[in-house]
């Protein structure tokens, strides 16, 4: 049975999250969303965790959300219990268990290189170990472990290692699983030799339980059982259990696609900023590497030069919210504006967000709202034109109505990030 699924995210005792996160909101807004299986998130963090056993109960070889329990299993909400820690170098990783006896003894081992797992802000809690020995410490727990949003400055594993041999040492073919994140598609890691056999995930990494928050990536999943178990198999080949399709942003909405000023946000090629020592021409700022230059690195570090795709993969399907998608056809800067919310409802009153999005007919669109559907209807048809984003700032999405106007508004963008101060240095 095919599942839409969230796994990573965060409670309301991680840094920078929304204080109204709550299983209930979640199992709420997750319905809103389409989604059909959630991770439990920051499982580790003992309030929290009191909180996840008060709303979660096993059910058929499955953790549901308590008050699903006499719904159909097809409109339950499934949980699988899991959290991010970070390792040394501030590299971020994900761990999924199979059950609360498995977390807990996993915590016991970690827990003393900890100094804010149990605090208020240690959703997200900081492990002084080394990514191998932290990974060796979930494999002898029999706990899954794969590294978060790879690519990312500053968290990813990337960031800090050019190879995940070189980050998790004699073990690293463990590593079964790698989070993409934002700023980064399949075509953008499926360069990179060392990750052929490897799952990619996209999900959320969600701050906030709404729904136009969760699931603004997720990958959709064949599964026999919507638990750990199906999940495992998923990362070992099984043939009853795989990905059908990831669903996440286009890479140049997300805010370190591009190598860029973190302070003005000037787009520069990878050449460009090496020229300039990664000092911004325009601001005098420093210029942060994006994730696109740093996976095309890795790619040549370990051999493939020409920058071939390696394997094929399940399809990558674009996704803009569409809270978003809202926001620009009334032309509102504020996401959580009155008048997009309630636009919101209307579209999600009989359909789910994702089925709006992707398949939900032109005619009935029209009928909640002519304006907002045909502004859906050129999302669906490809006509979105993106000014690149990078350190630290999200990309700016255009929805044009045709192949001309899209190719008229990519050339303007192109022209608008052009650094012109830099044209006689460099050619």
């Amino acid at each position: 049975m095919k599942y839409n699924t969230d796994l990573h995210y965060h409670s309301p005792y991680a840094a920078a999250c929304s204080k109204d996160i709550s299983i209930p909101v979640l199992a709420k807004e997750s319905k809103i969303k389409g989604l059909n299986i959630l991770t439990t998130a920051d499982s580790l963090h003992p309030i929290w965790q009191k909180h996840i056993k008060e709303h979660v109960i096993e059910k058929n070889e499955r953790l549901i959300f308590k008050e699903d329990k006499n719904l159909p299993e097809e409109k339950q909400t499934n949980f699988i219990l899991g959290c991010e820690v970070e390792s040394t170098k501030r590299v971020h990783h994900l761990l999924y268990f199979r059950d609360f006896e498995t977390l807990n003894k996993f915590k016991k081992e970690i827990l003393p290189f900890s100094q804010d797992m149990e605090k208020y802000g240690g959703g997200r809690p900081r492990i002084s170990l080394e990514p191998d020995k932290l990974l060796d410490i979930a494999i002898e727990n029999d706990v899954l472990l794969g590294p978060a949003h790879v690519f990312t400055p500053y968290f990813g594993i990337y960031s800090h290692y050019d190879t995940l041999k070189e980050a998790y040492g004699r073990n690293y073919k463990k590593i079964k699983f790698i989070e993409l994140g934002l700023s980064a598609d399949t075509k953008t890691a499926n360069t990179i030799p060392e990750l052929k056999d490897i799952k990619f995930f996209s999900f959320s990494d969600s701050h906030s339980p709404k729904s136009f928050r969760i699931g603004r990536e997720y990958v959709s999943m064949e599964l026999e059982k919507p638990n750990y178990n199906s999940l495992e198999k998923l990362l070992n080949n099984h043939k009853k259990n795989y990905i059908l399709e990831n669903v996440g942003y286009n890479p140049y909405e997300g805010k370190y696609n591009s190598s860029a000023c973190k302070k003005c946000a000037q787009i520069y090629t990878l050449e460009q900023a090496e020229v300039i020592n990664w000092k911004c021409q325009v601001c005098k700022g420093t210029i942060k590497k994006g994730v696109t230059d740093r996976a095309k690195e890795i790619s040549i570090i370990q051999g493939n030069k020409n920058l071939k795709e390696i394997t094929k993969r399940p399809n990558y399907r674009y996704l803009i919210p569409l809270a978003q998608v809202i926001q620009i056809a009334i032309n509102q800067k504020n996401i959580l504006h009155k008048t997009v919310l309630e636009k919101y409802d209307e579209f999600t009153k009989n359909h789910t967000e994702i089925q709006i999005m992707q398949e939900v007919s032109k005619e009935e669109l029209e009928k909640i709202d002519k304006n907002i559907a045909r502004y859906i209807i050129a999302f669906r048809k490809d006509f979105v034109v993106f000014r690149p984003g990078g350190a630290g700032h999200y990309g700016v999405p255009y929805i044009c109505f045709s192949k001309e106007e899209k190719i008229k508004k990519e050339k303007e963008i192109q022209e608008e990030i052009k650094v012109k101060v830099l044209q006689k240095k460099l050619f």
